[in-house]
């Protein structure tokens, strides 16, 4: 008996009609899970879940991530109430705190200490969100409010975004899940799986799982997957943080900056769509609890999304 466990898509905007159009196709194959991010300017993606689930009836939605500097706690916990009663049961929200480069050079704000932001930002939408009142003042943020709800507060999961040791520790202590983008199996490994548990034996509690991106480029060529690659990498070359993380994961990247080949192997899946999902469950096997996709177009976008989609309907 093949073993199961949880896949879904991430799906970027713009266009925003798309990502709904791609959101209804996933459904319709059967796909248990979208994941909507957020650019640091751009459609917003709590907005464009919001709206697909209004379209929608089964798949899970989710908002992977929204970066919480620019929206305070209450607000962001106003906008997902709205998602907890259009989609009950199959929300869940994803936040984390974006990187400083973009926040202070673009926000203009103050970046702080991300991990003492965050743990109090989550400590407020929990209270919010699972209790339906707060009563919180720290260094942050000072939020007394009740939500006015008609029944019982919604419960859906707070996923963190994180990537380095100190945010999956705090991940594993007071989230539902930890986010993890551009990580290496060997980084699953040594350090991401381990930094929460230490959180989780922090709080007392089970360690929530780890949910681990995978890129997907339906070729079979490198040429083709290595320049899909670093073009995508080019978004987030100026953002330390990755650098770091692959270093600790002995990828270290070249002199120029650019993924390596061995790191493009182990982070990428490429091939044909049996490779691919053979790839899918070797992630799952090497510690990785859920897996969402993200796929690069390379020939025919309408035919390879769809492929990608059968791919993850399937497991």
């Amino acid at each position: 008996m093949t073993t199961t466990f949880p896949v879904g898509i991430a799906i970027f905007p713009p266009p925003a009609q798309k990502v709904i159009n791609s959101i209804k196709l996933a459904e319709q194959l059967g796909v248990p899970m979208v994941w909507v991010p957020s650019w640091p300017v751009g459609p917003d993606g709590l907005t464009i879940v919001t709206a697909a689930a209004a379209q929608t009836s089964t798949i899970g939605l989710a908002t992977g991530i929204t970066v919480t500097y620019p929206r305070h706690p209450l607000t962001l916990a106003n906008e997902a109430s709205v998602l907890a009663e259009l989609a009950p049961h199959r929300f869940r929200l994803g936040v984390g705190a974006g990187h400083q480069t973009s926040i202070e050079g673009i926000y203009g704000l103050d970046f702080g200490k991300p991990l003492a932001h965050l743990r109090e930002y989550i400590t407020v939408l929990r209270s919010l969100l699972w209790e339906g009142r707060v009563d919180f003042t720290g260094d942050y943020f000072r939020v007394h409010a009740e939500l006015p709800l008609a029944g019982p507060p919604p419960r859906f999961p707070i996923v963190l975004a994180a990537l380095r040791k100190n945010m999956l520790r705090l991940a594993g202590e007071i989230s539902d899940g930890a986010f993890v983008t551009w990580s290496t199996s060997s980084y699953v490994q040594s350090i991401a799986l381990p930094a929460m548990q230490e959180g989780a034996r922090i709080a007392n509690r089970p360690r929530p799982p780890l949910i681990g991106s995978a890129p997907i480029v339906l070729d079979t060529d490198f040429a083709i997957v290595r320049q899909r690659a670093q073009a995508a990498f080019a978004l987030y070359k100026s953002f330390p943080t990755y650098g770091k993380m692959f270093q600790e994961a002995n990828y270290p990247l070249t002199p120029d900056g650019n993924l390596s080949d061995e790191l493009i192997h182990d982070l990428y899946l490429y091939g044909d769509p049996a490779t691919i999902r053979n790839r899918l469950y070797a992630m799952h096997n090497a510690g990785v609890d859920e897996i969402v996709a993200a796929f690069t177009p390379v020939k025919d976008p309408v035919r390879e999304e769809r492929t990608i989609l059968e791919i993850l309907a399937s497991i």
